[in-house]
């Protein structure tokens, strides 16, 4: 009696224990699924934008300082040469002597076309007696197709290029090479930095001057290769997801190579530190939503398209996930480059162009400054502020705030040349 006393107890135990199991199992799916409604009904809520955020250096607008008077009057050449001598008569120290004709030609051609001149070239600058033989030598180094081959390395890391998926399988993407082959002749035609960006972000128009290697038509959408260059998992079972981290990915490389602001940080949460909320994400994400097809498994999607038919609607996601869809948002650039610190909306029917615009609008200072910092970075070994990618608050205060401000204006006034800004 004992043992079947004990059996006895042990079967109620497990019923008992399956029921409230089972009880747990539906009230977690009839919660959850209610839960999932209300989040989507519920407003997202994000922070405001204080005072003190709009104080950070990166986000007050560019200024121009006059030249300051120095002891030195003879050393400066360039206008922001008076700007670092001030700084370095300040602290008592003196510029370093400057290097022999010879090494300074070395740098000039290693900086430009990353390699040592030949001993042709030395003796041809040896024997040049003119006095503007250095312009006419930087001239020509910046006509060469060396020039476009060189800098365009920078920008193929920065925009996740890869003639492969990644990942385990790793498949060969074919067409990439016409996304590199782009960078390089856009950078040899010095094609302005505000063309540059805004084709990798809208597209281009076919010319006669977009040519590939081969003599074709260049496809007008490879320079939006920018926006999906990133690894990919064609093979994944959830293409859901395999869409959701794309856009994701999409959105914080924007964020961080022309604004120079970590916004992958705010996919899953507000910042902690800087002033981008997880709707200020979302929002941005949204400029490109309709841009990026629904992925089938398999099939590899390297550029944005127009006019894409798609039932996804602009999402805020909880936590960033794919699964805790919230409450639809509006395509926009974030709060705090505004003027009256609120969304900036996008046009409606086009809102990648919208926002290319909006880039290179005059009282947006990020994205000069953060080009200009990454060119002086690659002359140099380190930028005028440390960090290329991160001008928020984690970052590191300009060594020259001012010799950043008057080379981001000069990019402005020579028709955002880079080329300019090389010279």
């Amino acid at each position: 009696m004992r043992i079947l006393g004990t059996w006895l107890l042990v079967c109620c135990v497990y019923l008992l224990a399956h029921s409230i199991s089972s009880g747990m199992q539906s009230d977690e799916r009839g919660p959850a699924d209610a839960s999932l409604v209300a989040r989507e009904l519920r407003e997202a809520v994000e922070p405001p934008l204080r005072d003190r955020d709009k104080e950070h250096w990166a986000f007050v607008p560019i200024r121009l300082l006059e030249a300051p008077i120095v002891e030195n009057g003879e050393w400066p050449r360039v206008g922001f040469d008076a700007l670092i001598l001030k700084s370095l008569e300040s602290a008592s120290l003196k510029p370093a002597e400057e290097a022999t004709p010879r090494t300074l030609f070395r740098r000039l051609k290693f900086d430009l076309l990353g390699l040592p001149p030949t001993l042709e070239e030395l003796e041809e600058f040896d024997r040049d007696a003119s006095l503007d033989r250095w312009e006419r030598w930087v001239d020509r180094f910046l006509a060469s197709p060396g020039y476009g081959e060189r800098w365009a390395q920078f920008w193929l890391d920065l925009a996740r290029f890869a003639e492969t998926d990644g990942f385990e399988h790793d498949k060969t993407r074919a067409e990439a090479w016409k996304y590199r082959d782009w960078v390089i002749q856009s950078l040899n035609r010095d094609v302005s930095y505000r063309e540059f960006v805004e084709q990798q972000i809208v597209g281009s128009t076919i010319n006669a001057e977009s040519k590939t290697t081969n003599g074709d038509s260049a496809d007008a959408m490879i320079p939006t290769m920018f926006c999906l260059a990133g690894p990919d998992m064609p093979d994944i079972n959830d293409q859901e997801l395999r869409r959701h981290d794309r856009l994701n990915d999409l959105t914080s490389t924007v964020g961080s190579v022309l604004l120079g602001l970590q916004f992958h940080c705010a996919q899953c949460h507000d910042h902690k530190y800087d002033p981008i909320s997880q709707l200020d994400f979302y929002r941005m994400r949204a400029i490109f939503e309709s841009s990026v097809p629904d992925h089938k498994r398999d099939r590899p999607i390297l550029v944005l398209e127009n006019d894409v038919e798609s039932t996804i609607q602009p999402r805020f996601y909880f936590r960033g996930e794919a699964k805790q869809p919230g409450p639809v948002v509006f395509a926009s650039a974030p709060r705090i480059v505004s003027q009256n610190n609120k969304p900036v909306l996008m046009d409606f029917d086009s809102p990648r162009q919208s926002f290319a615009n909006w880039l290179f609008e005059p009282g947006n200072p990020l994205v000069s400054r953060v080009i200009v910092n990454r060119i002086w970075q690659h002359h140099f070994g380190r930028g005028l502020f440390a960090n290329p990618s991160d001008v928020g608050l984690m970052g590191f205060k300009p060594s020259h705030m001012a010799v950043l401000d008057l080379l981001a204006l000069e990019l402005q006034r020579n028709n955002w040349s880079m080329k300019s800004i090389h010279r």
